[in-house]
């Protein structure tokens, strides 16, 4: 490769994964192509034999393969076995193709680390977009930017889906604050922090308010170190003191989440708990396919005797998600997936000799934190915003540590 293809390459490695991070706030549809792009760039500078193809890509893991296979075998099984399999069954099943992005993501990691290029990550596009996102909400609301009747959405197209993809860039920023690289990298993540914690807060979506504080709590167990403590005494200074003096409404939208009555979205919610659980029942090992379940919430509305007013197009929790698509098989291997993926983490955490393996390896497992934070309430797996992130920062981390893994490189 002649030296300007290789610069030009490692140039697009050094920047993947903040731009990246920036770009999927801008607009997550660009995404599909920089996975693409990257898949093509991997595939150019490999080696073209299979088991340099396989690392490069992450192919080499049985075990993540296995478990990716009975996620996404079973919710197809459950559309054979339950749906009509229209064209749009038909569709769906092709859109689950998204899980490439894991694995290109992957590749840009991998090879970032196999080459041993030297970078520093100051995530200047990450902090203008949020302050083009805080600048935009300032302008279309007449300088109001924290308020229950306007709640920012930024470039999305609803509020809770932005707030968890926000969410999983708050948390994975967290390691980079907290450790030391360089002050440049360490004051760009803080703004990181600052400017989507603001946005966060103006979001309203409490969901994402419980995967921040889970996602500090978490730090602060692992890093234990006196920057941890400040960001963790601040944080959770301040919500305290905004719900104790009801700052910005803050504590009536919380004491609104205890109100569960059926006409409102708490009461609706269990509501469609009820049916989705129920319906697995009905299909407890492969579910009906994923994203089916919402025709089907209506006919058990009225088996269950609920109002049939409230049908909305998924279960508002991703683990109902998963059993009523995919089933108790499905749930196991999606599951699997991400407690792997937290084993994995936490042994790179616990022996990283280098500061960005140290960033990298809690910032992965604070995204998984912040997910499962999100799941509770919402579906983050199937809103392309939120889910471009577990590709990205799960997909990158993963690849740039194993391509670390001295025994790997020793292998090879």
């Amino acid at each position: 490769m002649s030296i300007t293809k290789s610069y030009f390459f490692s140039t697009l490695l050094i920047f993947f994964f903040p731009l990246s991070l920036a770009i999927n706030l801008v607009n997550f549809f660009w995404m599909d192509i920089v996975f693409v792009l990257m898949t093509f760039a991997a595939i150019a500078v490999s080696e073209k034999t299979w088991p340099k193809i396989q690392s490069t890509f992450g192919l080499k893991s049985k075990l993540l393969l296995c478990l990716f296979g009975a996620y996404f075998l079973s919710g197809i099984l459950g559309y054979v076995l339950y749906s009509p399999m229209q064209a749009n069954e038909l569709t769906k099943i092709g859109n689950l193709r998204w899980i490439w992005g894991f694995f290109a993501c992957f590749s840009a990691g991998y090879l970032l680390a196999k080459r041993k290029i030297q970078f520093n990550w100051y995530f200047s596009a990450l902090v203008l977009v949020l302050i083009f996102i805080i600048a935009k909400q300032l302008d279309e609301t007449s300088g109001t930017l924290i308020s229950r009747e306007h709640r920012i959405q930024g470039l999305y197209s609803n509020p809770n889906y932005f707030a968890m993809a926000v969410a999983l860039v708050w948390a994975t920023m967290l390691p980079f604050a907290i450790y030391n690289q360089n002050n440049k990298s360490r004051i760009g993540a803080a703004l990181v922090l600052f400017f989507a914690g603001v946005i966060l807060i103006a979001t309203y979506t409490r969901t994402s308010w419980i995967a921040m504080l889970a996602a500090v709590s978490v730090a602060l167990i692992y890093s234990k170190n006196k920057k941890a403590f400040a960001i963790s005494a601040f944080v959770i200074g301040v919500f305290s003191l905004a719900i104790l003096l009801n700052w910005f409404d803050l504590k009536d939208r919380i004491l609104y989440s205890f109100n569960i009555q059926t006409n409102n979205s708490q009461g609706e919610r269990f509501a469609v708990w009820n049916a989705a659980w129920h319906l697995f029942l009905d299909h407890p090992t492969f579910g009906v396919g994923f994203e089916y379940a919402a025709k089907l919430f209506r006919e058990y509305y009225v088996k269950l005797g609920q109002s049939t007013s409230y049908v909305p197009g998924h279960t508002h929790n991703q683990f109902f998600d998963v059993l009523t698509g995919a089933g108790i098989v499905g749930l196991a291997g999606f599951l699997g997936a991400f407690i792997s993926g937290l084993v994995f983490f936490h042994k790179k955490f616990k022996s990283a000799t280098e500061v960005i393996e140290k960033q990298l390896s809690l910032g992965a497992i604070l995204c998984i934190v912040a997910f499962f934070g999100c799941s509770f309430t919402e579906t983050p797996i199937i809103q392309q915003g939120p889910r471009n992130y577990i590709l990205i920062i799960l997909g990158f981390s993963y690849g740039y540590l194993s391509g670390k893994d001295k025994k790997q490189l020793s292998s090879e």
